[in-house]
């Protein structure tokens, strides 16, 4: 059976006011038939798919209840005369000064205009619209309601904007609060960090200056000593020659370790002024077999159960600090030393590459370096792991690494654990003029 369209019309709104509210309008009137005609009118309209609601009130003061009780009442339409002459206009004031409802739309209906004129009215009271009830047909009553209507719910929703924004901002105060105190924490904080961090580099720097003082004055005071006894024994070993050979190796023994220990003091002073920076190298082009072969004189007293072997080209000419490189080459043979048995060959070889630069090579077959440890072999203060048991500052590579580096040459070393090591040092050869400062 096929629905009437007017059933189907009204079936519609049956069901959008089923899951929507009524749009709530305060008719206040002291006339009963008044309001019993606008509650007729109003209740087969809708707008946006809602219908109306009429509440009721016969004068000012229901009308503040009923606002008092309902304040997001969207639209009052208001009687100007009711229990007295001027009744609407004083709920108008009362409604906007005292309740402070500004969002509710007011439209007022008077049957006497003359007692209310309408541009007295409209410029004196905040109120929306000025209706007289004899021209107040329904067509224009709906208009009035819908323009009403739209008003509202642009003000409510300013007002809900308005109040989110409110409480936004007083949410972003209060971060902003908390953000400004977590600041100045971090800033207090770095502050103290910052005292600490220069209390512990002015203690460093003095650790360093009395660290060089004492250096200084161990380097004066035990190398007078030990040049006495270097000299000493000397002596000895020209008198042991004739009368008691027997004691020449002790003897050698006692040389060696004042030439180590020369050596060790050579090796702290250098590898303080390298870190601190105030080496300063002198330049020059020298022979580097004549310097291996002064440096492998030392260690032939020092350690004459090994055998030094060299292999060089002769005429080879390199450029740089002779003390230093001898310094660095002095450490890279005493490691060779140290680290491989006795009888075993250290080779001491100097060479010049197809590229200009010359090669020097310092080869033992001694314990050798673990892999896991060839990584950090030129770090200060590291030893490798199985280097346990055999003495050492851990200082001599890493001054080896920093005089090369001084120079613009290279060092690196090829091992393998138990079969010995090969330290390379790659250096520059003269320049073009010889007069030339690098």
């Amino acid at each position: 059976m096929e629905i009437p369209p007017r059933r189907l019309r009204l079936k519609s709104r049956a069901a959008v006011s089923a899951v929507s509210e009524p749009w709530t309008i305060l008719v206040v009137d002291d006339d009963s038939q008044v309001l019993e005609m606008t509650q007729i009118i109003l209740r087969d309209m809708e707008f946006e798919g809602r219908r109306f609601r009429c509440v009721a009130a016969a004068s000012a003061a229901e009308a503040a209840a009923q606002l008092d009780q309902s304040p997001d009442i969207p639209v009052m339409l208001l009687d100007v005369v009711m229990e007295t002459p001027d009744a609407g206009l004083r709920l108008v004031r009362r409604i906007r000064d005292e309740m402070k409802n500004g969002q509710i739309r007011i439209i007022l209906r008077t049957g006497q205009p003359g007692d209310a004129p309408e541009r007295d009215v409209v410029v004196g009271y905040d109120i929306n619209d000025y209706k007289s009830k004899t021209e107040l047909t329904a067509q224009k009553l709906y208009t009035a309601l819908v323009g009403a209507l739209r008003a509202w719910r642009d003000i409510a929703t300013i007002a809900r904007l308005n109040t989110e924004l409110s409480s936004l901002n007083a949410s972003l105060e209060q971060r902003v609060v908390e953000r400004t105190r977590q600041l100045e924490d971090m800033v207090e904080a770095l502050g103290r960090s910052k005292q600490r961090a220069e209390t512990a580099l002015a203690r460093e720097s003095e650790a360093k200056r009395q660290l060089r003082q004492f250096l200084s004055m161990v380097s004066h005071e035990f190398r007078t000593p030990l040049a006495i006894i270097d000299s000493a024994a000397q002596m000895l070993e020209m008198r042991a020659a004739k009368a008691d050979p027997g004691s020449l190796p002790r003897l050698a023994t006692i040389r060696g370790g004042v030439q180590r220990l020369l050596g060790l003091i050579d090796t702290c002073l250098a590898d303080e002024q390298l870190d601190s920076g105030t080496m300063v190298i002198h330049e020059q082009s020298f022979d580097p077999m004549a310097l291996i072969e002064v440096t492998l004189t030392q260690h032939r007293i020092a350690a004459p159960s090994h055998r030094f072997r060299t292999e060089g080209e002769s005429n080879l000419s390199v450029w740089g600090d002779p003390g230093l490189i001898a310094l660095a080459l002095n450490n890279l043979i005493g490691n060779a030393v140290k680290y491989s048995p006795e009888g075993t060959d250290i080779l001491v070889s100097a060479h010049q590459h197809d590229a200009g630069e010359i090669v020097i090579a310092v080869a033992d077959h001694g314990i050798g370096i673990p892999e896991d440890d060839l990584s950090g072999i030129f770090e200060r203060f590291h030893r490798a792991s199985n280097a346990r048991g055999v003495s050492g500052s851990g200082i001599g590579l890493h001054m080896v690494r920093q005089i090369v580096e001084m120079h613009g040459g290279t060092v690196s070393v090829d091992s393998r654990q138990g079969e010995g090591s090969c330290f390379t040092v790659r250096l520059r050869p003269p320049p073009d003029d010889p007069q030339i400062i690098f």
